[in-house]
């Protein structure tokens, strides 16, 4: 039952969900949400392409009333719950390889978490009913939304989609906004160009030198489902996602914000920061009562609470653009009014969860003498110096790893203890 993880429903396509599987799945998620209307969704991978049929045979067999909204970034159907206060589900699986699929769930915009859904599926007791399917477009719905009160941008943007669900709607939404636009991957791919479709320096190097070469304004990447973007400066320059979300505080005026554990501490210099685990749910449960203003992961999540509780990356790029408008400034300009920050992560795969949690009791062991333990996720250490966090992944077989420094001296002996640490 590995495919049920903490706040998603993942795994190989179709080694891990087949057809068949997906079938009995969304009658597991039919017969665990409240209401009977569900928007439904898909990205444009391989394994979501071919149960997507079997997905909405499920639902309806559940006696669910599925709109299906067609391919598209997952923020559509998830927008579509939000406002029309019902279910939502996308076949995605995020970042993950072009292998994987999934499921992601959603209630009223904000995720559902698998465990009643894991326990109907293992129960099998499903709702037996016959729904309905009918096809509808939240397009333009959602484009006018996020972009409600913008006038015309003017900026030259250079976009990477990685081949996956943005790769039509984030073009056309920048060139409503009368910008001018030029693709990198400008055609949809289901193996994402042959890249881990997620938005970090190690993918950008392409759009890095796109944007440089074309002396464009700003170059944007997102992830597979569209729901995470990061930012390349008119230098070609990729721009940490920490101080993009300084930016964001200060130029959106933001004051309240949550962000995960593994978030750079100099957040605290411009919000009041509110910490939380790494996570969807952990972030939207605080926001949609509104009493934050942002929401944050390190990995280009970026949650505006003014909009609605879920992170979306094409919203966060219409900001960013904005931004660069009204101020008339460059990205690299806005940059350099923020401190450096000292910040790593990295990866450790593991070939099975034996070996990752023998590993973790081992670092526990280990990090005491280093300075003050929270254990909010993982095992985090605070010293004089900054911190580091070691933490299991969610969605994968991965250890992640995480540690800053306050300055340049300060970082490398973050980094000198984790070697020591991890070795």
């Amino acid at each position: 039952m590995d495919i049920f993880k903490e706040y998603d429903i993942r795994g190989l396509y179709p080694q891990e969900i087949d057809e068949k599987k997906a079938y009995k799945i969304s009658r597991a998620i039919a017969t665990s949400l409240k209401g009977k209307k569900i928007f439904l969704g898909y990205d444009n991978r391989v394994g979501s392409l071919a149960i997507r049929d079997y997905v909405k045979k499920g639902l309806v067999e559940s006696g669910k009333e599925v709109v299906d909204l067609g391919l598209g970034p997952i923020m559509i159907p998830v927008f579509a719950s939000f406002i029309e206060k019902t279910n939502g589900l996308c076949i995605t699986a995020s970042h993950n390889p072009a292998k994987y699929t999934g499921f992601l769930p959603y209630n009223k915009g904000v995720t559902v978490t698998p465990e009643k859904i894991k326990n109907t599926y293992e129960k099998g007791n499903f709702t037996e009913k016959i729904g309905s399917l009918v096809e509808e477009d939240y397009y333009e719905k959602y484009i006018s939304y996020i972009t409600k009160g913008l006038k015309k941008l003017n900026l030259k943007i250079g976009i990477d989609s990685m081949g996956g669900s943005t790769t039509s709607i984030a073009p056309d939404i920048f060139k409503r906004l009368n910008c001018k636009v030029k693709l990198l991957h400008a055609k949809p791919n289901s193996n994402f160009y042959g890249k881990t479709p997620e938005p970090v320096k190690e993918n950008a190097r392409e759009l890095e030198k796109m944007v440089k070469a074309n002396k464009l304004d700003l170059g944007m990447q997102f992830d597979a489902d569209g729901d995470r973007v990061a930012f390349v400066d008119e230098n070609g320059k990729f721009v940490d996602p920490m101080i993009i979300t300084m930016i964001f505080i200060k130029y959106l005026r933001l004051k309240k914000v949550v962000a995960t554990v593994a978030c750079s501490s100099h957040l605290e210099k411009f919000a009041k920061v509110t910490y939380s685990k790494v996570g969807r749910p952990n972030i939207e449960k605080k926001l949609k009562n509104k009493k934050f203003d942002l929401g944050v992961e390190t990995a280009s999540h970026y949650y505006f609470a003014k909009y609605f509780p879920f992170s979306d990356g094409l919203l966060g790029g219409v900001l960013m653009a904005s931004i660069l408008n009204s101020t008339k400034k460059k990205l690299s300009q806005l940059v350099d009014e923020f401190p450096k920050v000292y910040f790593t992560s990295i990866s450790i795969p593991f070939k099975n969860e034996s070996k990752r949690t023998a590993k973790m009791q081992k670092i526990e062991k280990e990090t005491i003498k280093y300075g003050k333990i929270e254990k909010i996720d993982g095992i985090k250490v605070i010293n004089k110096y900054g911190f580091m966090l070691f933490r299991k992944s969610n969605t994968e077989p991965i250890l992640r790893v995480y540690y800053e420094g306050k300055d340049e001296e300060s970082y490398k002996k973050m980094k000198e203890a984790v070697n020591s640490i991890i070795k």
